[in-house]
């Protein structure tokens, strides 16, 4: 008679019921396939027995691998840990081990109150036949017969599983099948020769991948240390539960998050593989997601990259129906793009035009006159504004309150918008910077343009112009309005209110000032900028230049300014300086237009060019329009100046096209 040996598990016996009641019936049966593949097997079924009235009473996995010696098994089962598959890391196979704990066979109890496993092995030339059972109700014991020879031949397992006493929700649904589809996809991929059979059906991911796309992807973290990774992303042909696997960089599955991404009218899952994953795992730390910031910051990488994705798959089916279009003169874009800009404006409407097109089935058999119509005005709100697409989708298009919801989070995580109206920033720059060299150098702006009635009006709106930092904008100001202004930005009480006077007795008029306040440890010291604008064809000479140190001067000989932490910086601007001005500021010793620096009162007065701070500006925006590879000409600078400051041009540039020995109507006093 056969000895029964006990076998006693050296752990708790409350976290074995966590592992035996925590896990769901279809990650229950992928642990103990799971076993199964590190064990070597070629081929896994898994068995759902039914009695005779079609319910389930029965589980049994079956595999062909090298099956578990009696000297491992004693002690795989006494602990959590399977000791013998810390000491490698792949099978005697060469394959790539996926458990290393041991929590699969506690985890076959959530499944049924009875498991045993019967076992084949080789061991001196001889195969052996082990038998360990368990049941629920004593998960600290596991009792097995002596091994003995088998009358079989082959190795491997059988896993069996009875006394389901609970409800297994959705364990013999398509839906089970496809969770362990996606479970196994990379392995099955990797190895091509494994089977595993499911109720009597294979696992193929390859007869419903619609395509398989990887991504390499290097995440930074603090301090110094960088994480490398790769994003297999499989879009499936047929209706799935999205998810993100988090793998260890062999491509085994540890943990599954949903991928929190838009993307519609796809059925996709997503890996992410890393070391760094199977070291959280190891640590017990991958289960905090967005507790752990260094886990937060991959995944996040690996979210936007999925989003990325997506917008190109998205574009890419869009792209016959966007031929139909171009043939039905119904797109509202002509020829190609012409810089990124312009590129990512036509993912996001080929995106929402394709999903208007599939969820609004009559849109198709509507005039062309109107789809015309509604794509024009979505063109020109993703263009000038992209929060305006849902009310074009709400209002004009009546697409439903779902899909308008999902859009809205569409464009809200892909960031599109946030690309769309940076870019468009940066080139509405670009483009008033050309504009501005028309209006203060060429012969019809230089003649026509007046300092307060054109020039300042528009220069205004552009405070960019003399830097990002300054966030304060006063325009055409008394210096007794500037002290006010002064007075309000530093919180201080207005005790005296007399004006602030030059030495003739009257009060000075600025153009415009701009203030920031100065990164410091004290937070009351402030800078002042003011610039006074003079018209192109005045060079600044020493009337003007004498103006300014007065405007200067009056500011730092007033008792109410000398004893603030306050600095001021004067700024005389045109197009030209006459040379005893250009003399005057080329001083040696000193930043060239230089006009005058009083330490004492902490001012500084500056002579400067519209042709150096167009080129300044320029400089600051080079990075950007190389990236964005924008070329501003004459046509798209003065079609922005029209645009955006029609009000504010000199008629001859406002009305007509630039044109030489034009009429002069308003050549007047500015």
């Amino acid at each position: 008679m056969a000895t029964v040996q006990t076998i006693e598990v050296k752990v708790q016996r409350d976290y074995l019921e966590r592992l035996a009641t925590s896990k769901s019936p279809i990650s229950a049966i992928a642990e103990l396939i799971w076993n199964a593949l590190d064990a070597d097997a070629s081929i896994v079924e898994v068995v759902l027995r039914r009695n005779a009235l079609g319910g389930l009473d029965g589980i049994e996995v079956q595999d062909d691998g090298h099956g578990l010696p009696a000297d491992e098994a004693f002690a795989a089962f006494e602990s959590l840990g399977g000791s013998a598959k810390l000491k490698r890391v792949r099978t005697p196979k060469g394959r790539i081990l996926h458990g290393q704990q041991g929590k699969g066979r506690f985890q076959a109890f959530s499944l049924g109150s009875q498991v045993e496993w019967r076992t084949r092995y080789e061991t001196d030339g001889k195969t052996m036949e082990l038998t360990i059972r368990g049941n629920r109700s004593s998960l600290k014991r596991f009792t097995t017969d002596e091994p003995v020879a088998s009358a079989g031949t082959g190795t491997g397992t059988l896993v069996t599983i009875t006394g389901v006493d609970r409800k297994l929700p959705g364990i013999e649904s398509d839906r089970s099948r496809q969770i362990l589809t996606e479970e196994f996809a990379l392995y099955l991929r990797e190895y091509a020769g494994v089977e595993i059979d499911f109720d009597g059906n294979p696992l193929d991911p390859s007869s419903i991948e619609e395509s398989v796309t990887d991504y390499p992807l290097e995440v930074a973290l603090e301090p110094e240390e960088v994480v490398n990774a790769e994003l297999t992303v499989i879009e499936w042909s047929i209706q799935t539960e999205r998810a993100l696997y988090l793998c260890d960089e062999n491509g085994f599955t540890l943990h599954k998050l949903q991928p929190g991404i838009q993307a519609p009218g796809f059925s996709f899952t997503a890996y992410l593989k890393a070391n760094f994953v199977r070291q959280l795992w190891d640590s017990g730390d991958l289960q905090l997601e967005d507790l752990h910031p260094d886990l937060k910051r991959v995944v996040d990488a690996a979210k936007a990259e999925l989003r990325s994705h997506f917008r190109k798959r998205a574009a890419e089916r869009a792209g016959g129906l966007v031929e139909r279009w171009k043939a039905e003169e119904v797109y509202p874009f002509d020829g190609a793009p012409r810089n990124v800009v312009e590129v990512a404006e036509r993912q996001v409407f080929d995106v929402v035009a394709l999903n208007v097109h599939e969820f609004l089935p009559d849109f198709q058999s509507t005039s062309v006159e109107n789809r015309r119509f509604s794509f024009r005005l979505l063109k020109t709100a993703i263009e000038t504004s992209p929060d305006a697409v849902q009310l074009i989708l709400r209002d004009v298009l009546k697409l439903p309150r779902e899909k308008q919801e999902e859009f809205a989070e569409l464009l809200a995580k892909t960031s599109l918008d946030a690309i769309i109206n940076a870019s468009r920033v940066v080139a509405d720059r670009l483009d008033f910077l050309q504009g501005l060299e028309i209006l203060v150098f060429s012969p019809e702006g230089k003649k026509h343009t007046l300092e307060r009635r054109h020039l300042h009006k528009i220069v205004a709106e552009h405070t960019w112009l003399f830097g990002e930092e300054f966030n304060l904008t006063v325009s055409d100001k008394s210096l007794t309005n500037v002290l006010r202004r002064h007075i309000d930005a530093s919180g201080l009480d207005l005790l005296d209110d007399k004006p602030v006077v030059r030495e003739d007795g009257s009060e000075g008029i600025v153009d415009l000032m701009l203030s920031r306040s100065v990164p410091q440890a004290r937070t009351d010291q402030r800078e002042h900028l003011i610039v006074e604008l003079k018209r192109p064809s005045v060079a600044i000479g020493s009337t003007e230049a004498t103006q300014v140190k007065d405007y200067a001067t009056a500011i730092a000989r007033d008792e109410r300014f000398r004893d603030t932490n306050t600095r001021w910086e004067f700024w005389a601007v045109s197009n030209d300086l006459t040379d005893a001005v250009r003399l005057d500021a080329s001083q040696s010793g000193r930043p060239a237009g230089l006009l005058l620096d009083s330490a004492e009162f902490r001012l500084r007065v500056w002579v400067k060019t519209w042709g150096q701070i167009i080129e300044d500006c320029r400089a600051r925006l080079q990075f950007y329009r190389q990236h964005l590879e924008y070329v501003a000409d004459d046509a798209d600078g003065l079609a922005y100046l029209r645009r955006m400051h029609e009000k504010y041009l000199p008629k001859v540039l406002a009305e007509e096209p630039v044109q030489e020995g034009a009429a002069d109507p308003e050549i007047g006093p500015s």
